[in-house]
């Protein structure tokens, strides 16, 4: 299914046997541990007395409120430094070597290599580099205590890391992420940092605070994209309006030879005037009738050297041209040439004039204008993905390949028009971020540059954590029959 969520919202709960999962996975590190065993040389040495969790607790918590006032430099860099770290500790406060628990083991190295995946997909340079960091140790200690964090994506720690991870996921860009929102996460951050001592509530209370502060965000950002929307909608109407009135004015000229300025007067000013009475009043309208009756009568009226001046014609077609923003000089002397036949003795010099205004006016809607352009022949990979994207709901999001580095972006499809096939898009702000045509999406989709999200890819730490996944089935030699299959 299509995503259309916003950043950070929460996923369905599954329901899953987490002791069994949580031994699945293992079985998948057993397999990691024996490929690498057989590539290492020498002897296991002395047996090492196993850490309890508590003393394996005690240690972390003194690694966690050390970190807290240490310089970033001086902090773990990585979950392997944390190991390292606390047996370090443990010999020197017992005086020999010690060693892990085979659970609490593959809890490190799982948490590792979650980690290892997140970074792939977290810029560098952000803020929520620097706080999935500072999180590694209490993540770490809650996963000690609640190996359900692994296998369960609506966990409240797995929910507060992924939000955390998407506030600075590559596919944002520099724009995605409110300031203000970044604000409170670092502070969020800092407050689990502070005050996880083991209970998970810690996580289950800063998750909530950031799912309200998420759901502020995602209200702000549906208002933004409402008014580009409606803007979108409205430059829709626009078009369908000129379009229309164009294949009027053809059609009613159709078989007439009038001179070239007053084709010109027609196609240009009294085009614009057609389409506003169109886009105010419709075709029903009898303003819209009395607009078709009135360029009939302009036809008559400059198609025949015979044919006498029709002042009120004139005075109608003045009091329209005020209303698409000609001033007052220039609509009078538009209703003269507009009503009557051409007349020889008129100066040139102020038809030369007119055309001089007319050009430099801005029309109506010049400034949305969309050239309609016949896309070429679609091959049936285009065309299944043209027909795939026309299905797809509003608010849905693809992300786009920016170049040969892999470079990705989200954005959001908030809206496309039927009619004009034009498409757009938001990023997770509502901020207008691009235009283009569901033709040219379709083409890019075809060449695996664009991909709509699903349900399931949507959430960062939920595809990190398939890769990593990936990563251990293809270690234990599973690569072609996994074991199992994570939640989604």
């Amino acid at each position: 299914m299509p995503f259309t969520g916003w950043l950070g919202q929460s996923a369905a709960p599954s329901q899953v046997d987490e002791a069994m999962q949580f031994s699945l996975l293992q079985q998948l590190l057993s397999g990691r541990r024996g490929l690498i065993g057989k590539l290492q040389t020498g002897g296991n040495g002395q047996a090492a007395e196993q850490l309890s969790p508590p003393a394996l607790d005690a240690m972390l918590g003194t690694i966690q409120q050390n970190a807290r006032s240490a310089a970033p430099a001086d902090r773990p860099r990585s979950l392997r430094d944390v190991q390292q770290t606390v047996l370090a500790q443990a010999r020197q406060q017992r005086g020999t070597a010690a060693s892990l628990s085979r659970d609490d083991t593959d809890t490190f190295d799982l948490l590792g290599l979650l980690y290892t995946e997140l970074e792939r997909e977290v810029s560098e340079g952000t803020t929520a580099r620097a706080l999935l960091d500072r999180l590694q140790v209490p993540l770490l200690r809650m996963a000690l205590h609640d190996r359900a964090f692994f296998v369960r994506s609506e966990h409240p720690g797995r929910q507060f890391l992924n939000t955390v991870a998407e506030s600075g996921a590559a596919w944002l860009g520099d724009d995605g992420i409110d300031p203000f929102f970044e604000r409170h996460l670092a502070k969020t951050v800092d407050r689990v940092v502070t005050d996880f001592q083991g209970d998970v509530k810690v996580f289950e209370q800063a998750n909530s605070d950031l799912q309200q502060q998420l759901q502020l965000q995602a209200r702000r950002a549906e208002v933004s994209e409402r008014r580009h929307v409606e803007s979108a909608r409205g430059k829709e109407k626009l078009t369908v309006a000129k379009l229309r009135a164009a294949a009027t004015l053809d059609e009613i000229l159709k078989g007439h030879r009038l001179p070239r300025f007053v084709q010109t007067l027609l196609r240009q000013a009294w085009a614009d005037v057609l389409t506003l009475v169109l886009l105010r009043n419709g075709e029903d309208s009898d303003l819209w009738r009395t607009h078709l009756d009135a360029t009939k009568r302009i036809i008559k009226a400059t198609g025949s050297k015979e044919a006498l001046p029709d002042h009120d014609l004139a005075s109608q077609i003045e009091q329209s041209m005020l209303q698409v923003g000609y001033h007052a000089n220039e609509a009078a002397a538009m209703g003269r040439q507009l009503s009557r036949a051409p007349d020889e003795s008129d100066d040139p010099t102020s038809r030369t004039e007119l055309t001089v205004k007319l050009k430099s006016h801005a029309r109506l809607g010049a400034d949305n204008e969309v050239k309609k352009v016949e896309p070429k022949s679609r091959n049936a990979e285009e065309q299944a993905c043209y027909e795939h994207l026309r299905a797809l709901p509003f608010g849905t999001w693809l992300e786009f390949t920016n170049n040969q580095q892999g470079d990705k972006s989200r954005r959001r499809l908030s809206w496309y028009s039927p009619i004009t096939d034009n498409a757009l898009f938001v990023n997770n702000r509502g901020l207008r971020v691009a235009e283009m045509t569901l033709d040219q999406i379709a083409r890019m989709m075809a060449r695996n540059q664009a991909r709509v999200v699903t349900v399931e890819s949507s959430r960062l730490v939920d595809r990190a954590w398939q890769s990593a996944l990936s990563a251990l089935r293809s270690f234990a030699g599973q690569a072609e029959q996994p074991t199992w299959t994570a939640p989604k």
